[in-house]
């Protein structure tokens, strides 16, 4: 979003009149939602979170950011606030997110819906300029998204080119880790060594902390596996670990790996769910020592 509309800021300490118009707009657009889809409430929250860190800093440091794919396709890129270094990516096609908990439900998540919010509020550009003070602006434009996005790579995939290339990789059990089942992909049997490298990078920028005994991992998810690489360069890395979702969730209601549950979105109720396992496993106990 360019401020390049926006007048300069007058000799006081109020905001500008162009901002406070688009915080209206802003608070506009979430009452309309939530009026519309009240089962959407906690997350309308936290969006408005989003915005108002947004609306609140400065260009360098927003936390939402629009990025232009090689084919001219944008893209918006939403940093996490509670996970530094972790960014998903919203997609305006459909406005699906990479990140977890739109995986989990298939519908809008609160990164989606910030990005929707400020797509649909922020200002279209004038048409009383000259064609040539518009192709002027819109330099300055490209200029400043180039800035903002400088220290985002420029070959980053997209989640569902990511998913599929890791899909589609042969999957090697972990046979000398049985206490914790996974598998693997190999460089080495990779048919592009630049892909692989590409996925590395797009797993490491999107990634979700995971403590496992004392060592945080950035673990991917797409579809029903979580990925993750043991966190050297992407030029140094020659294989990518993956773990059945259903196996992570077990992992953390035993909290194999000592890092607590990290992940909530994988459970309704922790409390239950550990008691119920509690039961299941005691069934088994004395179905044993009656054999």
């Amino acid at each position: 979003m360019s401020d390049r509309s926006v007048a300069p800021p007058a000799r006081t300490a109020s905001p500008p009149p162009d901002k406070e118009l688009l915080a209206d707009a802003v608070e506009e657009a979430l009452a309309r939602l939530r009026q519309a889809r009240p089962h959407l409430e906690g997350r309308l929250d936290r969006a408005a979170t989003y915005l108002v860190v947004h609306m609140s800093s400065s260009t360098r440091t927003r936390p939402i950011r629009v990025r232009i794919r090689r084919t001219g396709r944008p893209v918006f890129l939403v940093a996490s606030l509670t996970s530094g270094g972790v960014t998903y990516e919203v997609d305006p096609a459909d406005w699906s997110c990479s990140c977890p908990d739109y995986h989990r439900r298939g519908s809008a998540c609160k990164h989606a819906l910030a990005a929707w919010i400020l797509a649909s509020t922020a200002p279209a550009p004038t048409t009383k300029q000259s064609p040539g003070a518009q192709e002027a602006v819109q330099g300055d434009d490209e200029r400043e998204e180039a800035t903002m996005l400088e220290r985002t790579p420029s070959d980053s995939l997209t989640h569902a080119q990511a998913r599929r290339w890791l899909e589609a990789q042969r999957w090697h059990f972990a046979k000398t880790m049985p206490d914790n089942p996974h598998s693997y992909c190999l460089r080495r049997e990779a048919a592009d060594e630049g892909m692989f490298e590409a996925v590395v990078a797009h797993i490491r920028e999107f990634g979700q902390p995971y403590p496992w005994w004392g060592t945080v991992y950035l673990q991917y998810v797409a579809g029903d596996f979580a990925y993750w690489t043991m966190g050297k360069r992407p030029q140094e890395t020659i294989l990518v670990n993956r773990k059945p979702l259903k196996r992570v969730r077990l992992d953390q209601l035993t909290n194999k790996g000592g890092g607590g549950i990290v992940w909530p979105w994988l459970h309704t109720d922790v409390e239950a769910e550990r008691e119920d396992l509690r039961r299941q496993e005691s069934g088994q106990d004395e179905l044993g020592g009656g054999a």
